[in-house]
């Protein structure tokens, strides 16, 4: 692979990661313009789940460029049970929010540790949890710091709503909340990466 393949390939998923968070922001944002709250019951169901699709597809973009950035590959297409493991992790972290919301940081780091291995086309990704016994220490600070970020997203969302109302903080909410999981992404699908004891890319010839 040539100099120019590598900052091509990189380059890449972080186009996908940017566009993929901006545009994620403005469909959500797009929920909490003024009258909402009068619209009717059909369409209020028509935006629900629009959003929910968004949200999936979102993740899994996200989770597909992560690799391709990791592993200095081409982005390809994303895999079906990457698609589908996106879809159970939004799944239970809405249900989860709903029914018990303390239980939520354990669907954060079940998903960070799912997606990279769903990403890598695995069916079984909740064989990613293997993260823990061959890098226990990198996964557990990760951990940490995962669960640390989604409480300050918890505080970022709550002081976006407080000083900007409306489709605008919606936008900045979940703007600051797609740059940190397309970080947090990267950073597990390097872990994952180091755990499965393939060569680090950036070991890799490049003549």
């Amino acid at each position: 692979m040539t100099g120019d393949e590598v900052r091509a390939g990189r380059g890449a998923p972080w186009a996908v990661i940017a566009i993929t968070v901006v545009a994620g922001a403005a469909l959500q944002a797009a929920t909490a313009v003024p009258g909402d709250g009068t619209a009717s019951s059909t369409l209020f169901a028509v935006q629900v789940v629009g959003s929910f699709i968004a949200m999936v597809a979102w993740l899994a973009l996200l989770a597909w460029a992560a690799r391709a950035l990791v592993h200095r590959s081409r982005l390809g297409r994303p895999p079906l049970p990457l698609v589908l493991w996106s879809l159970v992790v939004v799944l239970l972290a809405v249900v989860v929010g709903v029914v018990v919301p303390l239980a939520l940081p354990v669907v954060v780091v079940l998903g960070l540790t799912a997606l990279p291995a769903a990403a890598a086309g695995e069916r079984a990704a909740w064989r990613g949890l293997r993260v823990f016994r061959t890098s226990t220490l990198r996964a557990v600070v990760a951990t940490v710091v995962a669960v640390l970020l989604a409480a300050l997203t918890w505080v970022v969302a709550l002081v976006s709503g407080f000083f900007l109302t409306g489709a605008l903080g919606g936008f900045v909410m979940w703007l600051w909340f797609g740059a940190v999981v397309a970080l947090v992404l990267v950073w597990w699908t390097r872990i994952a990466l180091r755990a499965s004891g393939a060569p680090s890319p950036e070991l890799a010839p490049t003549a």
